[in-house]
């Protein structure tokens, strides 16, 4: 079973995507800030991240490099969910940092999509 770990200060947005990842069988661990997703891949690793961009404390990004620096993640795939959008975003995004970037509000259908194409590419 793939461990997906959802990353976002919003606790009405992590239940939601929660139940729509578990519904498809995916295990599901949650953290509303940087710090607690940090402690929680240091004890179990995830096969994927979902990650809001925005988050108080320290943000999305600031979250993945300390993850990287500390070889927390190598193999994790990561896909940025925000309300941030624009092409600067997005390439910023995609350069051998993130796996995806997808834009609140979402689509559940098309989040399982992404989630299914992040979980089965090759490194």
């Amino acid at each position: 079973m793939k461990r997906i770990m959802v990353v976002d200060d919003e606790k009405d947005l992590r239940h939601i995507v929660r139940l729509v990842l578990e519904k498809k069988g995916y295990e599901v661990e949650d953290a509303s800030c940087g710090a607690e997703c940090i402690k929680k891949i240091g004890e179990a690793a995830s096969d994927l991240i979902i990650m809001d961009v925005r988050m108080p404390g320290m943000d999305g990004w600031k979250t993945i490099w300390k993850l990287k620096q500390k070889n927390m993640i190598k193999k994790t795939k990561i896909i940025m969910l925000t309300v941030e959008k624009g092409p600067g975003v997005e390439i910023f995004g995609l350069q051998d940092v993130v796996t995806d970037y997808l834009t609140k509000p979402f689509d559940s259908q098309q989040l399982l999509e992404r989630v299914d194409k992040a979980l089965n590419e090759r490194d």
